[in-house]
């Protein structure tokens, strides 16, 4: 079914009837979460049940901490991936971040970051997102926290490939070109090389090289180099496809199609759930067959590496105040 070949957002704390309705008839893959729908622990509680009796089977959060940390409000404050890799704690972050998602009834962290905080970009743009400038560094803080997720029973998505941390400009607003540079490409590539395998997933961003083609959007990136020049075999994610990045590249399903084609195994739609079913008519109408298959493939596999972390998990249950006192130890 194509459906399972998206994920949706929704509009705010609770499901309105038109929600309800669209989820209904065609189930997307999962449901992302964002601060607009979180009002309480208790109205998440109901959300995350909701939306799951439409049958979706996966729900979603970008659950980074520092600058990106939804749910601060609800739980508690969390640090950024550069303090804890700079402190030695990352598994520890990321094994609380997964015990609270886990809790929450999340089953998958869109984290962690890999990029580079290279200066001037990254590391203006990104911030404390970006664990480091060194990609050894960063490999071994992303993948600290990335164990500590799957610890907990939660998986990770490596973003953003091919690498934000040259980019000068951020995605959500405008297309930042990235300059074709061996040296420095090499750099963005090694931590999604030394990672991909173990996160099974990977988020493929709107940056463009100087081809002016945004690399969600290009089979020579999608496709090409993330498959054939890195060899990854997981799940592609597409980057929010509502970014102000993609602005001048076509309509919503367009964009779909687009990024499809060019090797986003899963496809983000993360505000307006009311162009979903438009966006799903243009995957079934354009996009092949093999293709819809071959991603659809993939992200079986992505569902079944899922279910293995919360098999080997185990069923201790977590409190929310354990895991506010761990936080407050890494802060």
């Amino acid at each position: 079914m194509s459906s399972r070949l998206f994920v949706v957002g929704l509009g705010g704390p609770r499901l309105d009837a038109e929600e309800r309705a669209i989820l209904r008839a065609a189930p997307p893959w999962g449901v992302i979460l964002f601060r607009r729908n979180l009002e309480s622990l208790e109205g998440l509680e109901r959300l995350v049940g909701e939306v799951r009796r439409q049958g979706v089977e996966h729900v979603l959060l970008d659950q980074e901490g520092g600058p990106v940390d939804r749910l601060r409000d609800l739980v508690a404050p969390a640090p950024s991936l550069r303090r804890v890799t700079g402190a030695g704690t990352a598994r520890r972050a990321g094994a609380a971040a997964g015990r609270m998602l886990a809790r929450l009834g999340f089953d998958v962290d869109l984290a962690p970051v890999v990029d580079r905080a290279v200066d001037g970009a990254g590391s203006r743009v990104l911030g404390e997102r970006c664990a480091s400038a060194d990609p050894e560094e960063i490999v071994r803080g992303a993948g600290a926290f990335l164990e500590g997720l799957h610890e907990a029973g939660v998986g990770g998505c490596l973003k953003h490939f091919p690498g934000l941390g040259r980019a000068a400009l951020d995605t959500h607003a405008r297309l930042p070109t990235l300059a074709r540079d061996a040296r420095e490409e090499a750099l963005d590539l090694e931590p999604f090389r030394a990672l991909m395998s173990r996160a099974r997933a990977v988020m493929v961003s709107h940056a463009a090289f100087p081809d002016g083609v945004p690399a969600s959007l290009s089979r020579a990136v999608a496709s090409e180099l993330l498959r054939g020049g890195l060899g990854f075999e997981g799940a592609a994610l597409s980057d929010d496809l509502e970014m102000g990045a993609l602005s001048g590249f076509g309509e919503l399903p367009e964009l779909c199609v687009r990024a499809s084609d060019a090797g986003c195994d899963l496809l983000l739609v993360c505000r307006r759930i009311e162009a979903y079913p438009a966006c799903l008519e243009a995957i079934e109408a354009r996009v092949p067959g093999p293709r819809r298959a071959e991603a659809a493939g993939r992200l079986e596999g992505y569902a079944r590496h899922l279910a293995a972390l919360r098999r080997a998990a185990g069923t201790v249950e977590t409190t929310l105040a354990q895991v506010r006192t761990e936080l407050a130890a890494l802060a």
